[in-house]
C-alpha cells in the first residue's frame, strides 16, 4: 500500500470527488495500487503533475482495463504565503491561467497510449490554492519560501480527450496548412508549442515536411482533417456543467474525510494584491 500521507490535499479532494458512492480507493490491480476502482471495474487515476511517471503503470492497466486519468488545469491560481507560526504573510492571485495546451509536456512519455480506446484523459478546469511557507528551506529562486501544499477551491468543468484525433483537434483554427512551432505559439499555444508539435508528430498526426526559415515545418497528415478543424471549436472549450454537481470547497474548514494540513482562509477571487 502506498503512503497516502504523501498525497497533496488537491490529490485527495479530486480522489474523493471522482470516487462516487460505489467506488473503492487504493485498490491493487495488475500489481499496482490504483487510486479508484469504480463499480463497472473501470479505473480512475488522479495525477496532479508528471503524467510521464505513469507510463509503466499504464502499460499494464490498459491491456484489460478502461482508465480515466484525471489532470487538474488551474483556471485561476491563488497563492498564499505563511510564516512559520502559520500566520498569513501574503495573499495574491497569479496572473497566469492554465490552458488545455499544458497537457502536451505531460505526454512525452505516454504518447504511445493516446490511440488506445481504453484511455481517457480528463482535464479538470479548477481554481486552486497554492500554500507556501516562508521558513528558509525553499529554493533560492523563491527566496527560501517552500511549496507546502495545493488545495482545490472550485471545479468549473472538465474536458475529455480520448483517441489521438482529439489532440489533433486542439490545433488552432487559423493555422496555415504548412505551419511551424512559431505559428502555434503566436496562435495561442504559447510555450507549449514545441511539445504539441512533437507529440502530434510522434502520433503520426502531423508530418515534418522541411524547414520554414529556421523552424521545422509541419502539415497535418490525415486527409481532409485540416478543413474539418474549423468546425471543432467545442473540443477546446471546457464544459461549464459537470456530470456531477459543481464543486466549491471552502478552505476555512476541512472537508469530511480530508486531512487538513493547512487551515487557510478563502482567497478573494478579485484581489491581485499582496498583503503585508
Amino acid at each position: 500500500m502506498i503512503n497516502t500521507w504523501n498525497e497533496s490535499l488537491l490529490h485527495e479532494e479530486l480522489k474523493e470527488y471522482y470516487c462516487a458512492e460505489s467506488g473503492r480507493t487504493e485498490v491493487p490491480v495488475e500489481g499496482s495500487i490504483c487510486d479508484i476502482v469504480l463499480q463497472d471495474r473501470s479505473i480512475v487515476e488522479i495525477q496532479t503533475q508528471n503524467i510521464s511517471a505513469l507510463s509503466s503503470k499504464l502499460d499494464k492497466l490498459l491491456v484489460h482495463h478502461r482508465v480515466r486519468l484525471v489532470y487538474p488545469v488551474p483556471v485561476n491560481l491563488y497563492i498564499e504565503t505563511y510564516n512559520t507560526d502559520r500566520t498569513l504573510k501574503s495573499r495574491r492571485k497569479s496572473p497566469k491561467h492554465g490552458t488545455v495546451y499544458q497537457i502536451f509536456p505531460e505526454l512525452t512519455k505516454v504518447w504511445h497510449h493516446l490511440e488506445n480506446e481504453n484511455l481517457t484523459i480528463t482535464l479538470v478546469y479548477s481554481d486552486i490554492l497554492q500554500v507556501r511557507i516562508a521558513d528558509g528551506t525553499g529554493s533560492w529562486r523563491r527566496k527560501g519560501i517552500r511549496l507546502d501544499d495545493r488545495k482545490l477551491i472550485r471545479i468549473h468543468g472538465e474536458q475529455n480527450l480520448c483517441g489521438s484525433n482529439d489532440y489533433l483537434k486542439l490545433l488552432p483554427d487559423s493555422l496555415p496548412e504548412i505551419f511551424t512551432t512559431a505559428d502555434l505559439k503566436q496562435l495561442g499555444v504559447g510555450s507549449h508549442a514545441g511539445y504539441m508539435a512533437w507529440v502530434l508528430n510522434k502520433c503520426e498526426l502531423v508530418e515534418l515536411v522541411g524547414k520554414k526559415g529556421r523552424f521545422n515545418a509541419y502539415r497535418i497528415k490525415s486527409p481532409g482533417t485540416f478543413e474539418a478543424l474549423a468546425t471543432n471549436n467545442a473540443c477546446r472549450a471546457y464544459s461549464i456543467g459537470h456530470p456531477k454537481k459543481s464543486l466549491e470547497v471552502s478552505t476555512n474548514q476541512p472537508r469530511a474525510g480530508i486531512r487538513a494540513r493547512s487551515i487557510v482562509p478563502f482567497p478573494s477571487s478579485d484581489s491581485n494584491e499582496t498583503e503585508p
